[in-house]
């Protein structure tokens, strides 16, 4: 048997996405699709344009049976966990089949790739640069520089999709599985496309850009009418509540947030009242050792009160949020040490990234000005047809 697995943030889900699962689908054939998908925000710290339970609905309307939900804690961090909590939760429900999306499409130079990483000397070089001042990307390339002449590794090794792909395989060599891995080459855009570049197909980014202005985005979309929320409209009010977070709590009790270390609480205390808006906040913020991303990542953990507890550690749990009769037959199929610790619901759990992912989302229904939107928590999984 056949079972295809696929790692989706789908922010939105947009043309790209339909795409690349009708070609995931076409290559394997498999019996059965399962894709799991980051929560109500995304793995670099921004909400979603639609929430966790609408998306997974959408899913089984395009070839997907089981959608199974990556928690908060396990997709609001950095690469390496996010790759690691994805495939440990997809290959705990035995998939026999990989495919993600990568910028280039050469199984050979991705293995290299990781290899490189996985290399001592590379990773001394890495820190010889960092301990220079550079920042960890600019290291990365300087390193990379002095040790490969391979200057199709060097264009592709930190472009955004081949990076997860790498941790995709780093993931299966650690957890020791063998699984059939299936590229699929992304087209027409670039990840960090902010403007748009094609008539059908185009970056989240781009998409999201355009949901920001309350612009049409009817074409890039497939799915018609759906009214996704404007990203600026959330950035206001993580704003909003992270003033008063600082302005109600010690700077003691925020340095023991996840992430929180060297002193950057005090340097977000600097700029919290005098930014003008949540991006300038985060520009204001980033250093050479705090990128962008990391950024957004802290100051949610920030309003979530997500400790240090969390740090250096992987995160994830068996939980499905829709499938279609051939899904539910499928699960019925697992064996049971599989489908006892199966999440069905919220429902008298006691689970420390259960409490984290409901307070998750009742912070994303305060963005969306839907605050009981988290009730949608104690639900079964929905159950559509075919």
């Amino acid at each position: 048997m056949k079972t295809l697995g696929l790692i989706l943030e789908l922010n939105p889900f947009h043309n790209g996405h339909e795409y690349f699962i009708k070609q995931a689908i076409e290559k394997v054939n498999p019996d059965v699709t399962i894709a799991i998908i980051s929560s109500n925000f995304a793995m670099r710290g921004e909400p979603m344009v639609m929430d966790k339970w609408e998306k997974s609905k959408f899913c089984l309307s395009y070839g997907i049976d089981i959608v199974l939900e990556l928690p908060f804690l396990g997709s609001v961090s950095s690469a390496d966990y996010f790759c690691y909590n994805s495939i440990k939760t997809l290959t705990d429900f035995q998939i026999t089949d990989l495919a993600f999306g990568v910028e280039l499409e050469n199984i050979d130079k991705i293995v290299q790739m990781k290899n490189i990483l996985n290399n001592n000397e590379f990773n001394n070089l890495v820190k010889k640069y960092l301990s220079l001042g550079n920042s960890y990307s600019t290291s990365n390339l300087k390193a990379l520089k002095e040790f490969t002449d391979d200057q199709e590794i060097i264009d592709n090794f930190s472009l955004p999709n081949n990076t997860l792909a790498i941790g995709y395989l780093k993931s299966l060599d650690k957890l020791n599985k063998n699984i059939n891995i299936n590229l699929i080459k992304r087209i027409k855009n670039n990840y960090y496309d902010e403007d748009i570049t094609d008539n059908k197909i185009n970056s989240a980014t781009s998409i999201r850009n355009l949901l920001s202005k309350n612009e049409d985005i009817s074409n890039y979309v497939p799915i018609p009418g759906y009214v996704y929320h404007n990203p600026d409209d959330m950035n206001k009010n993580i704003l909003s509540l992270l003033r008063y977070v600082f302005s109600v709590k010690d700077i003691q009790e925020i340095e023991n947030t996840l992430g929180m270390n060297e002193g950057i609480e005090n340097r977000i205390l600097s700029f919290i009242y005098k930014s003008d808006s949540y991006e300038d906040l985060i520009t204001n913020i980033q250093t050479k050792r705090y990128s962008l991303n990391k950024i957004r990542r802290l100051l949610l953990h920030t309003l979530l009160n997500i400790t240090k507890e969390h740090e250096n550690k992987y995160h994830y749990y068996h939980r499905i949020l829709s499938m279609n009769n051939k899904g539910k037959k499928f699960v019925s199929s697992l064996p049971n040490h599989v489908k006892e610790v199966i999440l069905t619901t919220f429902k008298n759990q006691n689970n420390y990234l259960v409490d984290i992912e409901l307070k998750a989302s009742k912070l994303y229904g305060l963005l969306i000005n839907q605050p009981n939107i988290y009730l949608n928590e104690f639900n079964v999984p929905y159950i559509g047809e075919k």
